[in-house]
């Protein structure tokens, strides 16, 4: 019989012998555990070794561990755990620790990190000031909520780790108010409104049937029709169309960073694997890109080796790459400018997917589904009220109040019925 807790378990191995079971984390992917046999009378002495059992392996991993720095855990932690996520991710995340939190932290001893000194690293935060990028301007702003709470979140992460690891016993974070903790200041992508929507659509329709033209107007009617991330419509192939179903499968991502820091890997969840449907239109689109497509490739005697859907302007190495995620942004900035349209990103583009979808009728789970959401409630932050919509709401209301409402004349024939003068 075995008696699990938080600490570990005990096995009753029969004539008042138990085993005590200690896990120590995971290495390659393997559980490691130390384990001990003692003589005890009863479960609960057993279970009283056991507490006793695993504060000596702690106090011993901590005795070990007392001089490893947070830089050093840091070091171990790369090369353990990050190195394994995503391009993108395993990058981002270096670029936020090397570029402040190893500044404060990387000579503190791990065990030694306190709860104040998170507190005093946050606040610190708060007094950066740096060049405001997003509208290009010398102006010294200070860093937004949502970046210091990344950095918040990634320190956190890495204690987490190191708790796990038997590394440090406790993670100083845990400590922190809910009321003092970072919090992200996200904010909804902005979309257009069916006036401006039908306007860009017309302009579309007037733009000359070039190569350059219909490969943009197929990438922007993709990701309008179907809520497609720019990471999945990058990676996109000629095999993941099924061009009798009018359906394309979404099964991977174009994560890049720069040119020499590109892969194509896994989409960012199990859920975003997923079959997409457009309509007769799109799919016209795409039939009139790969042939201009195939006509290029055969003009200047190149190969499509994988089958991009989207290909690069210029080739790497000689050869030929896929569309960064970034491409669909440049041409639909350069557009929205040039027509005086509000502006917008490609995100955008997946946030009015959902918006226009239910909308006009869809389900709120369909429409998770297309997008490719794990959590319903993530597909909840990508929907916006249109103003056509609003106004149909508040005339469904007029008539319902107007309809509610009794004349003069029956009102007063009312209140004089209960007894009530007007």
């Amino acid at each position: 019989m075995e008696v699990s807790t938080m600490e570990g378990s005990v096995i009753n191995r029969g004539g008042n012998t138990w085993e005590l079971r200690v896990s120590c984390g995971y290495c390659n992917g393997r559980q490691k555990r130390k384990t001990k046999r003692i003589v005890a009378t009863s479960k609960r002495a057993a279970k009283q070794a056991l507490d006793k059992f695993y504060y000596e392996i702690i106090q011993r991993d901590e005795e070990n561990n007392v001089d490893m720095t947070f830089g050093d855990f840091a070091q171990i932690w790369n090369e353990k755990h990050n190195a394994n996520l995503a391009l993108t991710t395993r990058i981002t995340h270096l670029q936020i620790l090397n570029d402040r939190i190893l500044d404060v932290f990387k000579g503190v001893p791990l065990a030694k990190i306190t709860t104040q000194d998170i507190l005093d690293f946050m606040d610190g935060l708060q007094r950066i000031r740096i060049k405001d990028r997003k509208r290009h301007s010398d102006k010294m702003v200070p860093l937004s909520a949502t970046t210091i709470h990344k950095h918040y979140k990634l320190l956190n992460h890495i204690l987490s780790k190191a708790v796990e690891w038997h590394m440090l016993r406790k993670n100083p974070c845990d400590d922190i108010p809910s009321r003092l903790k970072p919090k992200p200041d996200y904010h909804q992508h902005p979309i257009w409104e069916e006036d401006d929507l039908q306007r860009f659509l017309t302009i579309l329709e007037y733009l000359p049937d070039t190569a350059i033209n219909v490969k943009h107007k197929a990438m922007f009617y993709l990701a309008l029709s179907s809520g497609a991330r720019r990471e999945e419509f990058s990676a996109l192939t000629w095999e993941d169309v099924d061009w009798k179903n009018n359906a394309i499968s979404i099964n991977k991502a174009y994560k890049y960073i720069n040119s020499k820091n590109a892969e194509i890997s896994e989409t960012k969840t199990r859920e975003s694997n997923r079959v997409v449907y457009v309509d007769d239109y799109v799919m016209e689109l795409l039939r009139k890109h790969r042939e201009m497509q195939i006509e290029y490739l055969l003009e200047h005697r190149l190969g499509n080796e994988h089958g991009y859907v989207f290909l690069a302007s210029k080739l790497r190495n000689g050869k030929v790459c896929p569309v960064t995620p970034n491409c669909l942004y440049i041409w639909l900035k350069g557009m929205c400018k040039k027509h005086n349209l509000p502006h917008i990103t490609v995100h955008s583009l997946r946030h009015m997917a959902a918006t226009y979808a239910l909308n006009n009728g869809a389900t709120l789970t369909t429409v998770k589904a297309m997008l490719g959401h794990t959590d319903i409630r993530t597909t909840a932050i990508y929907l916006h009220s249109l103003d056509k919509q609003r106004r149909e709401t508040a005339s469904i209301l007029s008539k319902c109040f107007k309809s509610m409402r009794i004349n003069k004349h029956g009102m007063n024939h009312m209140v004089m019925d209960n007894g009530i003068s007007s």
